[in-house]
């Protein structure tokens, strides 16, 4: 039965279609779907309208061919690398109307070649370093966030988010501790961010392609932080766990693959899967949106 209350959480990468769905039983969340859809030729987001409709229609379809959804609301996730990240200082005393103005600006100075029209704009304050405030400004394009919802409307689908696969993830994970490190890991890129007290303090952006680079790159980000982290947590949609034991034993770095269905129920009607059981980390970014609250 359909319900306001559930949601699904599609993450869309250049190689597939996750999702996982959760539904309300008795005033609680449950999980009820986890499937994913692997695509015959690598997603390209750049495509026009109708070609990302017509992939996304066709691996939806696929995965409903075996899975009855239960949910009108869906939100999505992108790879990191799709969105346009920086962090900047900010004056404390600027007006909200202002601070909109000037990041518009350090948009434009620099992505010269996005028209800020075109761009959808977020930004969110950082851990202040210092005196000094920051903030994190993270843009996409406005076409790709037009198709997908277009894709929703076309299936009577109610689409809440769209969110860096990165931030979707981290919301799975526990940031009780103090100091918090979350590496996020794709095919050919990677991200880590950093918390201090559950807040954002970074978060950086890195290509990948041997695993020498991914050890020089966290070796090199926790050495300009100079944090000694409480925990670090490590998820994606590539294999984390050769990632794992090289970072333990060339960085003496303990890390945790974290399983975002860890702490949550199954439904009634959930039907464990070799996705569920074997490579749960990996959908740690649809989970993560899927678990978001909404009215």
């Amino acid at each position: 039965m359909f319900s306001n209350l559930n949601h699904v959480g599609l993450s869309l990468t250049k190689r597939k279609l996750q999702l996982v769905e959760v539904v309300n039983e008795s005033s609680k969340y449950c999980l009820e779907n986890v499937d994913e859809h692997i695509f015959n030729e690598e997603f390209d987001f750049n495509s026009d309208e109708s070609k990302i409709i017509s992939i996304l229609q066709t691996s939806f379809n696929s995965i409903s061919e075996r899975t009855q959804f239960k949910s009108k609301n869906i939100s999505f996730t992108l790879p990191i690398n799709i969105f346009n990240l920086f962090e900047i200082p900010y004056e404390s005393s600027l007006s909200e109307t202002a601070l909109e103005e000037h990041i518009k600006w350090e948009y434009s100075i620099l992505f010269p070649t996005h028209n800020v029209a075109e761009q959808i704009i977020r930004s969110h304050k950082l851990t202040n370093e210092g005196n000094q405030s920051r903030i994190l400004v993270v843009g996409i394009s406005r076409l790709l966030v037009e198709s997908i919802f277009n894709f929703a409307i076309q299936n009577n689908l109610n689409l809440m988010f769209i969110d860096v696969s990165h931030f979707a993830s981290d919301a799975s994970i526990n940031l009780s501790e103090k100091k918090v490190l979350s590496i996020y890991v794709t095919d050919s890129m990677f991200s880590i961010s950093s918390y201090l007290d559950k807040s954002l303090k970074t978060i950086k952006m890195f290509e990948r392609e041997t695993n020498f680079d991914f050890l020089s790159s966290v070796e090199s980000f926790t050495d300009n932080e100079n944090i000694t982290y409480d925990k670090i947590f490590i998820a994606g949609s590539s294999d984390v766990d050769e990632l794992k034991i090289e970072l333990e034993s060339k960085l003496n770095l303990s890390a945790e693959i974290f399983n975002p269905f860890e702490k949550i129920q199954t439904s009634e009607s959930f039907i464990q899967n070799a996705y569920f059981m074997n490579k749960p980390n990996s959908f740690s970014a649809a989970a993560g949106i899927s678990f978001r609250k909404f009215t």
